[in-house]
Order: C-alpha cells, then sequence, then structure tokens
C-alpha cells in the first residue's frame, strides 16, 4: 500500500514544478501586472514573496516524497514489512504532498493571474491535472493525517485497512 500510494504524488510534484517553470518563464518576458504602476512583475515584492512560497512549498512536498520512498526502499532492501507507525506516515506524507502541490500551484496562479485560465495556457492544463489527481481517496490528506494521528496515538481500530 505505501508504494501505491507514493506512486500517485510523483506526478503531482512534476506539475507544480511544471507550473513553477511556466510562470518563472512568464516573468522572465517582463509582463507587468494588470492596473498596477509594475510594468515588470518580477520587480514586485508580491510577486518575489508568492513565488518564495510556491517554491518552498514544492520544495516541501518533494522532502516529504523523498523520506516515504527512502523508508520504503529501506525497508525492500532489508527484507522488512514497514511497521504500521511508518506505514501510517506514508499515507500522511502522500497526503502532505499533495496539499502542499495544490497550496504552491495556487500561488502560482496567483502571480500569473486570470489569463491561467484560458484554454490556450499550458497552466489551466497543469492545474486541472494537479486538481484532478491530488484528489485521489489514496492520496486524500485528511484521511492520511487521521491515520497517522490515530497511529501516533495507539488507536488500534483504523478507517481503513489501506495502510
Amino acid at each position: 500500500m505505501p508504494v501505491l500510494a507514493l506512486v500517485l504524488v510523483g506526478a503531482q510534484v512534476g506539475l507544480a514544478k511544471q507550473a513553477f517553470e511556466i510562470v518563472t518563464e512568464s516573468l522572465a518576458k517582463g509582463r507587468g501586472i494588470s492596473y498596477t504602476f509594475y510594468d515588470k512583475s518580477r520587480l514586485a515584492p508580491t510577486t518575489q514573496l508568492q513565488m518564495s512560497q510556491a517554491a518552498q512549498l514544492i520544495d516541501t512536498a518533494e522532502l516529504h516524497m523523498m523520506r516515504a520512498a527512502a523508508d520504503i526502499d529501506a525497508a525492500a532492501a532489508a527484507g522488512d514489512y514497514l511497521d504500521f507507525l511508518t506505514r501510517a506516515r506514508v499515507r500522511a506524507d502522500v497526503g502532505t504532498v499533495a496539499h502542499r502541490c495544490r497550496e504552491a500551484v495556487d500561488q502560482l496562479l496567483n502571480v500569473h493571474g486570470a489569463g491561467s485560465f484560458a484554454e490556450f495556457n499550458p497552466l489551466q492544463r497543469v492545474w486541472r491535472d494537479l486538481e484532478t489527481c491530488s484528489r485521489h481517496a489514496v492520496v486524500n490528506p485528511e484521511i492520511g493525517s487521521e491515520l497517522y494521528g490515530r497511529a501516533l496515538l495507539g488507536v488500534e481500530e483504523q478507517i481503513t485497512a489501506l495502510i
């Protein structure tokens, strides 16, 4: 189960990184912020802050994904089955990856503006794909957190067998 859950979030990190690249390329072209005096939005503190926040959210997502992968790899190399607490944490990590990727793309959409949702804009496809795949039942951040919280508190009765 931890491998299945982890497989579902690799693409989400990739989508968030792609959104970051699209917005960064757009900013490099020197577009401004509509209805402001910023003729180059990359010079606006709000843009700088949101880009920094998006990058940190993507990094956080990737770090959680890599930690979960390292735990799975270590257990496989040792020929061990992951203990219950680690399996529950992997489910929580997967939810964290999904949540942080969505937050990052949300920041990037703020920077890029309403034109992000135009059909010709590749950012709308990235947003739509991420919003869809991050809502897979096994990825659900709240369920993952509940599973992990129950495991941390020694509650044996769980809400799913998929841990």
